[in-house]
Formats: C-alpha cells, sequence, structure tokens
C-alpha cells in the first residue's frame, strides 16, 4: 500500500485546473534545475517540459541555475540549457542564476573558467534578440544600452512582469575579489535604476511581478547586505505603487510564500520556488478582487518515481565519495 501511494506521489499530475476567468492572468515559474551533468539534463527535464506544456499559461518564467553548483559552465551546457528553454510553449522570461556564471570560476566546477566570460556569452546567446525565450517568444523592452540585456520587461492583460538580475553567491559581492566586486557594484545601480523607470512606466498596471534569482532573505527575515539596497528600493517602490507587487525568487530550493514585511510594506509578497532535488513548477494566477492576490493554483510535479530515486541516488553516491576522499587524504 505505502509502495502504491510513492508511486502516485512521484507519477501523478492530473489535477484538474479550471479555466482562468477572463480578468485574471496565469503564468508558471520554476528554477535550480537538477545538478546532473550534461549528458543526463534530457532525461531528468523532459517529465517537468511536458508537464508544464500540458497547462495553460500565459508566461513562463525561469527563476535561474539552468544548471548545478559543480557542473561544469561549458558552452555545450549553457547552449543546451538555452535550446530546453525554447522547447516551451509559452514564452519564457529567464533570469540567470548564480550556478551558469559567477560560480563558473570555482575549482569545484572542474573546468575554471572566467565567470564575467560566461556572464558575457549568456547575454550574447539568451538576450541578443530583445525577445522571450520559447516556442512562441514575445518582444520585451530590456536594458541592453546600459549593457544589462537580461533586465527586461513586458505587459500581459494589465499585469506587469519585470525581471532584475541578482544572483546567490551574495550576488557576487565578494571581499576577496576587487574584479567581482566592482561588477556586483555596477549592476547593483543598474538592477535598481531598472525597476525605479519600470515601476514609473507601468504606474497604471494592475499588480507588477519582479522576477529574481537570489534568495534576499536567507537569514530570515533580514535581508543581507548585498541585497538591501535593491530591496528597500523596491518595497519604497511599491508603498507608492499602492497595489500588489509579487517578489518571484529562487536560489534556496526550498518553497515558501510570505510578506516579508507587511506591516511596513503591506503591498509586497513573496514567492520561492522549489528547485533541485524536487523539480517542480509553480502555477500561479494573479487576481487583485481577492485578498491574497498572488495564489498557486498548482505545483506542477515534474519526475516519476524512478528518475528521483536515480538522480538522487548517485547524487548521494557521488557526495560520499567527495567527502570519502578529503577524510581519506586527512589520514594520510
Amino acid at each position: 500500500m505505502a509502495l502504491i501511494f510513492i508511486v502516485f506521489l512521484f507519477t501523478s499530475n492530473i489535477t484538474r485546473v479550471t479555466p482562468a476567468p477572463a480578468d485574471v492572468t496565469r503564468f508558471i515559474s520554476f528554477g535550480d534545475n537538477p545538478h546532473v551533468l550534461e549528458n543526463d539534463v534530457e532525461s531528468n527535464l523532459n517529465m517537468l517540459l511536458k508537464s508544464i506544456n500540458e497547462h495553460d499559461s500565459s508566461l513562463i518564467i525561469h527563476v535561474g541555475d539552468t544548471l548545478g553548483g559543480r557542473e561544469p559552465c561549458t558552452d555545450s551546457m549553457i547552449d543546451l540549457q538555452r535550446n530546453i528553454m525554447n522547447r516551451l510553449d509559452a514564452p519564457v522570461l529567464y533570469t540567470p542564476g548564480d550556478n551558469e556564471w559567477r560560480d563558473c570560476y570555482q575549482e569545484k566546477k572542474g573546468d575554471v573558467y572566467d565567470n564575467q566570460e560566461r556572464l558575457a556569452y549568456i547575454r550574447k546567446t539568451y538576450f541578443s534578440e530583445n525577445k522571450t525565450l520559447g516556442k512562441n517568444s514575445i518582444n520585451v523592452e530590456n536594458q541592453y544600452l546600459d549593457g544589462y540585456p537580461e533586465n527586461a520587461r513586458l505587459m500581459i492583460d494589465n499585469f506587469a512582469f519585470i525581471t532584475a538580475h541578482l544572483v546567490g553567491s551574495n550576488n557576487n559581492l565578494d571581499a576577496t575579489n576587487e574584479r567581482n566586486t566592482i561588477e556586483y557594484l555596477a549592476r547593483d545601480i543598474a538592477n535598481i535604476n531598472w525597476i525605479a523607470e519600470s515601476f514609473k512606466k507601468y504606474e497604471k498596471a494592475d499588480a507588477i511581478v519582479v522576477a529574481i534569482h537570489a534568495d534576499m532573505y536567507s537569514e530570515g527575515s533580514l535581508l543581507s547586505f548585498a541585497y538591501e539596497k535593491f530591496a528597500i528600493t523596491l518595497y519604497n517602490l511599491s508603498n507608492e505603487f499602492k497595489k500588489p507587487v509579487l517578489i518571484l525568487y529562487g536560489d534556496s530550493h526550498k518553497f515558501k510564500e510570505f510578506q516579508p514585511m507587511p506591516k511596513n510594506y503591506p503591498y509586497i509578497y513573496a514567492i520561492e520556488n522549489y528547485g533541485n532535488p524536487d523539480l517542480k513548477a509553480l502555477l500561479i494566477e494573479i487576481d487583485i478582487k481577492k485578498d491574497k492576490p498572488f495564489t498557486i493554483i498548482k505545483v506542477i510535479k515534474g519526475e516519476s518515481l524512478k528518475t528521483w530515486f536515480l538522480r538522487n541516488f548517485f547524487r548521494t553516491v557521488n557526495y560520499l565519495t567527495r567527502n570519502l576522499k578529503k577524510i581519506a587524504s586527512y589520514l594520510e
């Protein structure tokens, strides 16, 4: 009986969702892809992609980390992840994570790269056409004139969607690396300018979704220093806007929905996506008539029991192997 329940848990995805009323919008969000080698990416993502395409949504948002923290940042891996997003039926709005560029200089990746060169490659291959990704891409406005084409925005049904490039790993603020810190400082200013300009442009929108990668709340309700200026700017903009604002993010791989500071900033809502090892997407509905304007109406499962077991089995074996080697080296 227990086995039947487990199989149902990981394979069932048949919950019926009623069509959206005319005055609401639905979109899908996911991110923090499986931490697997390039040859295993397709087999691990096929079910999730199929499940996402079975749902009707106006937009799909990918909140970053297309590859794992130990997977090499090769051209072929980065290209593969872009091609996978282009298999999704709805337009895909993507904001980069730290794993696909910021962390690429670290030895744990195996092949070491210049992280800013990797970011330049992503900008050239993902954002050169001023469009979303996806089979049915649509035009976006972006910040390419300032050198940040990944910061994009668009309007669907009078709801505004904005991306801002904030990543994990302390947003590349790095006390040990002046070049990284200089990159962070310039991008932080660009992000702040971008959301301020976007809120002004969309002042008549009914609600705004701001998609980033970084978990700004990894220290509980307190904001980490690397994200504080951006977050406080966004909070203050929400009080001027006086309509619902959703901060959508990933990074920590732990699903969460909450209001960060409801007393001082009552219009701000936040949703953190699932992520590796949980392959799930969120179907989110925007309905400003409700007390809770951003509602998760379905968790879209993207994995069978077999792929879940195999992926996490090998993940555990690899983890133990790495650490046993470290222990053995200490004993020598």
